[in-house]
């Protein structure tokens, strides 16, 4: 009886389980924001009196198993209005959430998955897709320019379609420096081949503890971006952007015109004591022609537009765009082109599994010319050719300076500009195909298999050239074809959950293997015998000048990584993160590297002496952290030593090719490791109108790989280099933003600043520096890095005006004992004796100044009345100098070619200058050796966009299916407030192959360019 009665309570207890499961429900769908419909990752979804809840994912979509009471959802999101729905029987709800004026941001996507911005302890900044939405610009990272701080955009030139590059808290290390791109998942390595108006938010992690998760590859920061996907449940909707611009040059630099430059050129020949060159007697070269600048830099022009779709149903959703981007340089016959096409798509099979994919497609073509060369460079030939030659002769035939010597030795840039093709072809595809299956409640696993393939095609045309100074009695042409793939497998587990509405619990671990390969050849014949632009072809040159291809060096990466966080109370926060890299790019007894880092917040405003005294403070956050990040961005495979048999010996008399070494091996060549340390304070006023954020960084870059000091004797091998140099980036970061408004009127104020400081602590021995690429034709070394100092330092000679009278030089105590002071002339500059021992010599160089800004800093400031919109950002850099190398070369008397207009001012005479010195052939003093005459300021203060909006409401348009039209017009570049003499005082890094070792040098680069557009927004 009593088995019966405990076999009868057993079916009781499963039948009542049975109905109690039957009555339970499964929802799900997908949270956005109202303003642009973008999926908000980390929105809290509660059932009101119960315990159960969930967190949307990167997408923002949800999965949540309900009571069998549940009658509504509660959806929370900071900086969003909360709002609570019934369920009303369905088993899918996607709500849009209102943006909140008194917020303070939202979640932010972080490796591997999301979190609220309440929880993060790392330092993070985020940006918008709608921030930089229609901007005139090819590549996202402009846009980035004064929005975020702690980030330096350094655009080295402006020639269409070149990409910037990007410094997060500073430079840090002489290596490569960029940071780590991720793209929907997948390192993209830059952000050139993304159409901007695809992106959903941009995130930058920029701490130890944000960033650890990427571990060997995050030392230089990381950007995470998320492009824009559509929602479950959404019927069709499509946008269309379209805007059309014009470009021009921002500024000149005051050039000599041919009678001034005539006057000129004569009085060096009547200081030395010579006669004049004929040339210059000639009324000819007396006459006004030709402003070069003004004729090679021309109005350009920029055409957008683009196409989105996106919809879904209760078991998929999906996003079509497509986008063409067409920009026409200032400079004659530059231009670039980007036509891009994405699909974003999410598919649930069943009530656990989901899969999607993330793919695009690039296709980019441009044109281009060398404008860093003091030899051939467009622009340096543009400031350098002489106004009086004409751009074309009276027969058609280009202007040339071959008439002589003394009126230089560069081309008609005109000519080059027209008759050279330098084009480049690029395909690419990054694709990202994942599955996402929810094991448990809280429990997920990833899989995620991610590609990045290029096919690059160059060709490189140059004409016969029989009437220009510098002549080829052949046309060359060159073509080169290179491939790239990098396959990417990760598998990861995420677990998150809250317990008794008090324990926050997230942790996420996985394995990660990216795989790396490519190849490569080129080929270049000289003599074609038809330069027809449809016959430029190999096969139609005479001789084979280069043949030549490999497979570049396959290599890989492998990691394990793990991070968890706990969050009590939403007060006490803890996050812990470690990554475990190995890298075929070393040695295997130093392939792996390991990097932990921790972090911990404390939210003062929800403590409850806090609430009840302090009530103007209505958000309160300190956190602070410590970690280890990694760089394996240099030359790899530098521990073995490779062979090459491209020389030729003779033994016997007979001509034989032998094997070599072309460089020595360091087995011991590891990565480079970068330590941080990060303090901030994050603070709401108001009701959250207000809100600051102040953080504090010292940043140390250990095991600095540097080129090792070349051994006396060891041939032609390279030298490998070695981990001994350490760099130190230490600051602070300030961002301060305010939003008010009522009714109809609604604006926001933002402003962020970075103060940074660059330092050498380690490198080689005292006094031991390292050297960057000499300019010009005088092989003049410009930049040195020497411990103790910043980064790419300029190094030179000072200066103290210029010698007025013979007396002076008489008694100069700075060259009391100078082999040189016989030859030194009244007009001739001062140099100084900095060591005292009366000799003005190499000893006497010095640091000029650096090149790497004190201070970064941006100012944002949108408003909207009514259907009214108005944006503008600011964005400027302080503390800064730049090196005006083109400046010293313009100045130079001894040089025959044009020079600044400036030289008017020359010394003639006492007290006529003290300044610029005397005209002369002679360089015996070295007036225009590297010294403090060419430092200068390169401080500015920019308007880098202005938009202005107009938005038509849809009953304009009828029953057409258009739901608004948005008409704008907007400008970049405005303005720039500086008192840099160059064609821009926003110049970057050496355009060669220097890397970090030189920046700030004007080498006459292509300048950049103001815009301003006009376009259209149509959503239907």
């Amino acid at each position: 009886m009593r088995y019966s009665l405990r076999i009868l309570s057993i079916l009781l207890v499963c039948v009542c389980l049975s109905i109690m499961a039957a009555a339970q429900q499964v929802i799900s769908g997908k949270v956005t924001g109202a303003a642009d419909s973008t999926g908000l990752p980390g929105v809290n979804i509660s059932v009101p009196g119960a315990g159960s809840g969930a967190i949307t994912d990167a997408n923002g979509r949800y999965k949540l198993q309900l009571p069998a009471n549940a009658a509504t959802l509660h959806f929370s999101f900071l900086g969003y209005e909360p709002q609570t729905v019934p369920i009303g029987g369905r088993s899918i709800v996607n709500i849009a959430l209102q943006a909140a004026s008194k917020g303070l941001g939202e979640v932010v996507v972080v490796g591997y998955g999301v979190q609220n911005r309440r929880d993060v302890t790392g330092t993070i900044s985020s940006l918008k897709g709608a921030d930089i939405k229609n901007l005139p610009v090819s590549d996202a990272a402009q846009a980035m320019q004064g929005r975020v701080s702690g980030v330096d955009i350094v655009r080295s030139d402006g020639q269409p379609g070149s990409t910037p590059n990007i410094r997060i808290r500073g430079t840090g290390t002489i290596n490569n420096s960029e940071p780590l791109i991720i793209v929907d998942g997948v390192p993209a390595g830059g952000l050139s081949d993304i159409n901007p108006n695809d992106i959903a938010s941009m995130e930058v992690l920029k701490d130890a503890s944000s960033s650890a998760i990427y571990g060997t590859r995050a030392a230089n920061g990381v950007i995470i971006i998320t492009t824009k996907k559509g929602n479950y449940g959404e019927k069709l909707k499509a946008s269309v952007n379209v805007y059309k611009g014009i470009t021009n040059t921002i500024r000149y630099v005051p050039l000599l015109e041919a009678p001034d430059l005539a006057m000129l050129k004569r009085e060096r020949y009547t200081n030395d004591g010579k006669p004049v060159d004929p040339v210059w007697q000639d009324a000819y070269y007396a006459t006004q022609r030709t402003d070069w600048q003004r004729a090679l830099l021309r109005s350009g022009q920029i055409t957008n537009a683009d196409v989105n779709l996106r919809g879904g149903n209760s078991t998929s959703n999906y996003l079509f765009s497509a986008g063409y981007y067409d920009e026409k340089g200032i400079v004659e016959n530059t231009w670039f082109k980007r036509y891009t096409a994405r699909v974003n798509s999410e598919h649930k099979l069943g009530k656990r599994l989901k899969v999607g994919e993330n793919l695009q497609l690039t296709y980019r073509q441009s044109q281009g010319f060398d404008t860093y060369s003091a030899q051939t460079g467009l622009i340096f030939s543009a400031l350098r050719f002489n106004p009086a030659i004409p751009v074309l002769n009276p027969d058609g035939s280009y202007g040339s300076s071959q008439a002589s010597n003394e009126l230089g030795d560069v081309n008609n840039p005109l000519f080059t500009a027209q008759t050279t093709d330098n084009t480049e072809k690029n395909y690419r595809l990054l694709a990202n195909v994942y599955a996402e299956l929810q094991l448990l409640d809280g429990l997920t696993l990833r899989a995620n298999y991610g590609y990045d393939g290029n096919i690059i095609n160059q060709s490189s045309f140059v004409p016969k050239v029989l009437d220009q100074t510098r002549t080829r009695d052949h046309a060359e042409l060159w073509k080169r074809n290179e491939t790239n793939g990098a396959e990417l497998s990760e598998i990861f587990l995420t677990y998150n959950k809250i317990f008794s509405q008090k324990h926050h619990i997230t942790f996420t671990g996985g394995y990660s293997q990216q795989t790396f390969r490519g190849d490569y050849f080129r080929a270049e014949r000289w003599g074609l015998s038809d330069e027809s632009p449809d016959v430029r072809i190999l096969d139609n040159g005479n001789s084979i000048r280069d043949a030549s291809g490999n497979f570049k060096p396959q290599s890989a990466i492998a990691s394990g990584f793990v991070r968890g966080f706990y969050g009590f109370m939403d007060k006490y926060l803890l996050t812990v993160t470690f990554r475990a890299d190995g890298s075929s790019r070393f040695a295997p007894d130093n392939r792996w590297g390991y990097f932990p880092a921790f972090s911990a917040g404390w939210r003062v405003s929800d403590e409850r002496f806090f609430k009840d005294h302090v009530r103007f403070v209505s958000n309160l956050k300190i956190t602070g952290g410590w970690g280890q990040l990694g760089n394996q961005n240099v030359t790899e495979f530098q521990y073995l030593s490779p062979v090459n048999s491209d020389k030729r010996y003779t033994i016997g008399g007979q001509s034989l090719n032998g094997v070599w070494n072309s460089r020595l091996p360091n087995p011991y060549i590891t990565w480079e490791k970068a330590e941080m340390t990060n303090i901030s304070m994050e603070a709401g006023f108001f009701d959250n109108k207000l809100n600051a954020v102040i953080t504090w960084f010292n940043k140390n870059t250990k095991d600095m790989l540097v080129p090792a000091a070349a051994m006396d004797l060891h041939g032609t091998a390279a030298i490998p280099d070695q981990n001994i140099g350490q760099l130190n980036n230490r600051g602070w970061e300030v961002e301060l933003s305010y939003q008010g408004g009522k009714k109809d009127f609604h604006y926001n104020i933002a402003a962020n600043a970075s103060f940074i400081k660059n330092e050498v602590t380690k490198l080689y021995e005292a006094n031991s520096f390292i050297s960057a690429t000499r300019y010009g034709r005088q092989s003049q070394e410009i930049s040195r890095t020497y411990e103790g100092q910043p980064l790419a330092s300029f190094y030179g000679w000072k200066t103290n005006g210029i010698y007025q009278t013979q007396e002076e030089i008489n008694s100069d105590p700075n060259i009391t004992k100078d082999p040189n002071k016989a030859n030194i002339k009244p007009g001739d500059v001062r140099f100084l004796d900095l060591n005292g021992d009366g000799v003005v010599n190499d000893n006497d160089r010095t640091n000029l100044g650096s090149p790497n800004p004190k201070v970064t800093y941006g100012i944002q400031m949108s408003a909207g009345y009514k259907r009214f919109d108005l944006s503008l950002s600011f964005a400027g850099v302080g503390g800064v100098k730049l090196y005006n190398a083109d400046r010293m070369s313009g100045t130079d008397p001894n040089a025959p070619f044009n020079m600044y207009a400036e030289m008017l001012q020359r010394w003639h005479g006492p007290g006529t200058s003290n300044s610029i010195p005397r005209m002369t052939l002679s360089s015996v003093n070295q007036n225009n050796r590297v010294s403090d005459r060419f430092v200068e300021s390169g401080d500015y203060f920019s308007l880098r966009n202005v938009a202005l909006g107009y938005t038509l409401p849809a009953s304009a348009w009828g029953r057409s299916g258009i739901s608004d039209v948005r008409v704008y017009v907007a400008a970049q570049n405005l303005f720039v407030l500086t008192s840099y003499s160059g064609l821009t005082p926003m110049l970057g890094f050496n355009g060669t192959t220097d890397g970090n070792r030189q920046r700030g040098v004007d080498v006459a680069a292509y300048p950049q360019a103001r815009t301003f557009t006009f376009g259209a927004s149509i959503n239907f």
